[in-house]
């Protein structure tokens, strides 16, 4: 049984690889994407498996609406507010930059012709920082700077596919595209595309009000992701697009409005294993497509490539960055670098080179230099990402909320496992001497994190004031969902819902301001010589 070119027995044993990679990676200090590439390379270098065709198809209708739908329900909108000015101008005015650069680079030093030359450039623009995100996450850098990467690769892939359409109908009905053409198509495509998304992210939220039935609610939530692909590539408008803004809308505003904890939980759940899956398959894929032989038959003509991203990348994140860059809302230096060395390439890119036509011109040179360049980025860039964190000397510049909260879901935890190692000893499956050097141990990381909060008080960090604010947060999150039970049961007026919805909103964004200025009192600094929490107990 052979669907878009996974058996289902490879598919079965794929999801087993990716499994395993998961659990090594526990102790393994490798991120998980790059190590399924390099799992997937010896996949494909030892002919472990049969090969496996990373079809355009599997790739764009399969995968990538699961990736960009996950990414877009979670997306935060507030963050997104703060950080629209730089996320707009690289995943917008960038990637025509950065197409423009690579097309130049690779014409005057390769001497392919500029139409296939702009067609690469269009290509390879799209990134992928999925191993630098989670890298981010992991190391508590500040949530602005992840937000811009992870917007600016968003909106990108979008622009990139567009942009790559356009210019492929031009190399192949040989009709030169004035700048006026290619940008009036260009806003039609992706305009198009956002507006049958917001139309079907509202419809699937409006619907949501009436039943409360997360298996339904989930089923709605494939349908309105899947669907807004299928149906803006029967209109010729931009399908990431659509997918972006559906994910948008119903995340934002269907999930919160209408969806009910238990319902949003689930959902959130299912997408998350979702996009899971596509992102493991996708990277174990991408290291079974690399063909040695290949990757040495064009090595110059990879070579060239590597250097136009890279040339291309510096343009748009420096070039770009001053004027984007404000005293309220700065990017400072060190983030630019990061920034610039985290443009990594992935699946999107090698699924737009895959679907050239089979008569193109260098076809498979393209391919070849596209994976080349893909698998430079992934290793290479991902590879070092980390030591320039800790060259650049990049901290996380966490709230004293954030970090009094990590300290006590820390200590809670630590208090479980002393319950758990009473337990064990009780049941007789501890010895009285492992239990004691055990205890003394976690006793130890409980002094350590109580102290952590101690200094924090001395530092002048109102804990009150932290957990009033936690609380009042969870009590509006309890009367939002309380509403959207009483709208669906249709019980109350829907002016007076409306009414009460919108005090919610209200002292909601009021609990954000306070949160922003415990933040901005010191809360950057307060603390800041406190040693990262996850060091506690990292002797044991």
């Amino acid at each position: 049984m052979n669907t878009s070119g996974i058996d289902l027995h490879i598919f079965f044993v794929l999801v087993l690889v990716a499994t395993c990679v998961a659990i090594a990676i526990k102790w393994i200090r490798l991120p998980y994407s790059i190590a399924l590439v390099l799992v997937g390379l010896n996949i494909g270098i030892f002919h472990l498996l049969p090969p496996v065709v990373m079809t355009p198809e599997l790739i764009l209708l399969f995968f990538l609406p699961a990736m960009l739908f996950e990414a877009s329900w979670n997306l935060d909108l507030r963050m997104m507010k703060r950080c629209f000015q730089p996320v707009i101008a690289f995943a917008t005015v960038g990637v025509g930059l950065s197409t423009a650069v690579v097309g130049a680079v690779l014409h005057y030093m390769a001497g392919v012709d500029m139409t296939t030359a702009m067609l690469f450039g269009a290509m390879i623009s799209a990134t992928d920082p999925i191993s630098v995100l989670a890298l981010f996450k992991r190391m508590g850098i500040e949530k602005r700077l992840i937000t811009i990467l992870e917007g600016e690769s968003l909106l990108n892939d979008a622009t990139a596919v567009v942009l790559f359409r356009i210019l492929l109908a031009a190399a192949i009905t040989g009709g030169a595209i004035s700048a006026a053409d290619l940008g009036m198509q260009f806003l039609l495509v992706t305009f198009g595309g956002a507006a049958i998304g917001i139309v079907l992210g509202l419809a699937a939220s409006f619907l949501t009000k009436f039943f409360d039935d997360h298996l339904l609610e989930i089923t709605l939530t494939i349908i309105v992701a899947y669907g807004s692909y299928l149906i803006s590539e029967q209109f010729h408008a931009s399908s990431v697009m659509a997918v972006l803004v559906a994910g948008i809308v119903m995340g934002n505003y269907g999930s919160k409005t209408y969806m009910s904890a238990s319902t949003r939980l689930a959902v959130d759940s299912f997408w998350e294993y979702g996009a899971f899956i596509a992102e493991s398959l996708v990277f174990l894929l991408i290291g079974m497509q690399i063909k040695v032989d290949l990757l040495i038959k064009y090595a110059p003509l990879i070579g060239v490539a590597i250097l136009a991203i890279l040339v291309g990348r510096l343009v748009v994140i420096y070039g770009l960055a001053p004027f984007v860059s404000s005293k309220v809302e700065p990017i400072p230096f060190k983030w630019r670098h990061l920034l610039f060395w985290g443009g990594v390439r992935g699946a999107l890119c090698m699924a737009m080179a895959l679907s050239l036509p089979q008569n193109f011109p260098l076809k498979e040179g393209l391919i070849v230099t596209t994976f080349g360049v893909a698998l430079f980025t992934l290793l290479i860039q991902g590879l070092t990402f980390e030591p320039l964190i800790r060259v650049l000397k990049v901290r996380g510049m966490q709230s004293v909320e954030s970090k009094y909260l990590a300290i006590r879901e820390d200590i809670q935890r630590y208090h479980e496992e002393m319950e758990k190692l009473n337990i064990l000893l009780s049941q007789g499956k501890l010895e009285q001497n492992q239990f004691d050097e055990q205890v003394a141990i976690t006793q130890h990381k409980i002094e350590v994190a109580d102290s952590l909060v101690i200094k924090l008080q001395e530092d002048g960090v109102d804990i009150d004031e932290i957990e009033r604010i936690q609380i009042e947060r969870a009590l509006i999150v309890a009367q939002r969902d309380c509403l959207n039970t009483l709208s669906r049961r249709g019980r109350l007026r829907a002016t007076l819902i409306k009414r009460y919805r919108t005090k919610l909103h209200v002292e909601a964004e009021r609990l954000l301001m306070g949160d922003s200025e415990l933040g901005s009192e010191g809360g950057t600094e307060s603390g800041a010589d406190l040693p990262d929490r996850a060091s506690i107990g990292s002797d044991s």
